[in-house]
């Protein structure tokens, strides 16, 4: 089996491994602060499963041993979520199939949700910052709107899911519909699903995310910023 990764180029390794230089110090309170969010897209056949079949030999293309996908009117939905400790957002799916910009992400995103949600934190642990990866839809509006709400943020190397802790939570979600429910040909069955699963995801999953993040970055740095396990 091969992987895949983000590209980083080598500027941008060095970078992410400065950044986890800098937080090696960090305990699990400081991470705990951090609220991890960002957006994922699911496919109605993009669910990435590996199908296993028990079969005979002249079996391979019998109906019943063929992973039958929906290539016409194949749809997406976009979806946010956060986490900070053990604190989790709802599952906000953004409304239509436009391009998420920055004006879109705040009215969407930032004020109904995030931003709520960055206050109640604060509030729980004492004060709480946020990250968010470099996707076009962060800039512009979206940062006059952070200052204006006084929300405060962690630089974020480019190109570093292996150190957004919320990446692992869309690979939940993508791992246990497609295991469960394998492929779904509709939008409003798929976000059923996805909100399902992600209501579904408990404080010990959240605090076993928090504890990995000294390895996951004594894994970057071991790497020397290219591809690690996570």
């Amino acid at each position: 089996m091969g992987y895949s990764c983000s590209y980083r180029t080598p500027a941008n390794r060095q970078k992410c491994v400065k950044w986890c230089q800098q937080r090696l110090h960090w305990t699990y309170e400081e991470w705990s602060r951090i609220l991890w969010t960002d957006e994922s897209t699911f496919s109605t056949t993009g669910f990435g499963h590996c199908p296993w079949v028990i079969r005979l030999p002249e079996e391979e293309f019998h109906i019943n041993c063929v992973d039958q996908t929906f290539e016409q009117g194949r749809e997406s939905t976009m979806a946010w979520g956060g986490f900070c400790g053990t604190t989790k957002s709802e599952l906000v799916f953004i409304p239509g199939k436009a391009k998420m910009d920055s004006i879109m992400y705040v009215e969407a995103v930032m004020e109904p949700y995030l931003v709520p949600l960055w206050h109640e934190c604060c509030e729980m642990y004492g004060w709480a910052q946020v990250i968010e990866d470099g996707a076009p839809g962060h800039k512009k509006h979206a940062g006059t709107y952070r200052e204006l709400n006084g929300m405060h943020t962690v630089q974020w190397p480019a190109q570093s899911p292996d150190l957004n802790l919320i990446e692992a939570l869309w690979l939940d979600l993508e791992t246990e519909i497609g295991q469960t429910w394998g492929q779904i040909s509709d939008i409003p069955t798929s976000q059923l699903h996805l909100k399902t699963i992600w209501g579904q995801i408990g404080a010990d999953r959240l605090h076993g995310l928090i504890q990995s993040m000294p390895d996951r970055l004594r894994a970057v740095i071991a790497a020397e910023g290219n591809a690690t396990p996570y």
